[in-house]
């Protein structure tokens, strides 16, 4: 009689079980609990358990580069060379990493702003496409995302089901402070932000914004605080005795510039720079870089249920779901939605920023 076949999924749970029982056992209730906390606390065993649940999804996986750099993961939609990735994350990329370590270049197709998505086209020869699923997972299901490696990424289960992810009310900053007088004159330039990438300096005087008139420190806080962190400004500011134009791009707060909970969510790592106003997604409690962003995340049929959209908190990664993405790439690859100016990189924001503290 033939021996069954063992499916990704069973053999996962056949892995676990086996670690279990070696678990248990004989051995004392102190020599268990250690290796249990041993085997959960270990990134490394807890991945390699979901290492057949990404065997095939991960040859539809690829990477996207800048200046040889990983910015973001893509997923393969389309054997023709088809992909799909984060658009904000991969604004400055340049060429797509196969998987068998071939790096060719692409063509931005089109983009979907609302989603966040990005549709590229290589010329390469078939390609493996991602076998979605549109079945949404259970609440606490086991969820793995898919890289270029034998492991997956990273593996973790859905916290919380499909729901709508607003727009966040966070402004941007500019990342300088004032001096305490009325002019709007610029006391401190904080290193690797927006207002350094633009050339301000200290003793400079901010006189307008987007062609505002600023006649005080007040009004140029209360200004700025109406953007959002990825809006582009232009600036005019006075030097000694000349005027210059700027402009500078708005980002989340940062260092001195965040509060006690945006400082403990970025605890847990970097976080994606695009990370609200989405029109659904799961959330999972899956730890990624925003640059594993745009890869497929699966069940454990390997099936996948979306593609990590946002590295959004300590404990949120956020999940764009299937059916969101095989419509909205239909609508790319159909003319209707074409590439519009490129959107900021995650990357992009290290080095700039906008707003001011203290006010």
């Amino acid at each position: 009689m033939a021996r069954p076949e063992l499916t990704p999924a069973n053999r996962l749970w056949l892995c676990l079980l086996t670690v279990f029982l070696f678990c248990s056992g004989s051995a004392s209730a102190d020599e268990r609990v250690d290796r249990i906390q041993n085997f959960l606390f270990s990134a490394r065993q807890t991945r390699r358990a979901f290492r057949d649940v990404v065997s095939v999804p991960r040859t539809s996986t690829v990477r996207i580069l800048a200046e040889g750099e990983t910015v973001a993961l893509g997923t393969v939609v389309a054997s023709d060379g088809w992909i799909v990735t984060k658009a904000s994350q991969s604004a400055n990329a340049t060429r797509v990493e196969l998987l068998d370590g071939r790096q060719v270049p692409f063509k931005l197709v089109g983009t979907h702003q609302a989603h966040d998505l990005a549709v590229l086209k290589i010329d390469a020869p078939p390609l493996t496409p991602v076998k979605w699923t549109e079945q949404s997972p259970p609440l606490g299901g086991w969820l793995a995302t898919v890289g270029t490696n034998v492991d997956p990424v990273s593996v973790g289960v859905l916290s919380v089901e499909r729901r709508q992810i607003p727009r966040s009310a966070e402004h941007g900053v500019l990342g300088i402070e004032l001096e305490k007088e009325e002019t709007p004159r610029i006391r401190r330039v904080f290193p690797n932000s927006g207002a350094a990438d633009a050339g301000l300096q200290s003793g400079d005087v901010v006189l307008e914004v987007d062609r505002q008139l600023v006649a005080s420190s007040q009004q140029l806080v209360r200004t700025l605080r109406r953007y959002r962190p990825g809006d582009t400004v232009s600036l005019r500011v006075r030097r000694n005795q000349e005027e210059f134009a700027h402009t500078a791009t708005l980002t989340h707060p940062f260092g001195d510039f965040l509060s006690r909970i945006a400082f403990q969510n970025q605890m847990g790592g970097a976080l994606s720079f695009r990370r609200d106003d989405f029109e659904a997604a799961y959330q999972t409690d899956s730890v990624i870089a925003p640059e594993d962003c745009g890869g497929p995340v699966v069940d454990l049929n390997g099936q996948a249920v979306g593609i990590n959209i946002a590295r959004a908190g300590r404990t949120e990664t956020y999940v764009l779901p299937a059916d969101l993405i095989i419509a909205a790439v239909a609508d790319i690859k159909s003319g209707k939605l074409s590439p519009p100016p490129a959107p900021t990189a995650d990357s992009a924001t290290q080095t700039t920023a906008v707003g001011a503290p203290g006010k």
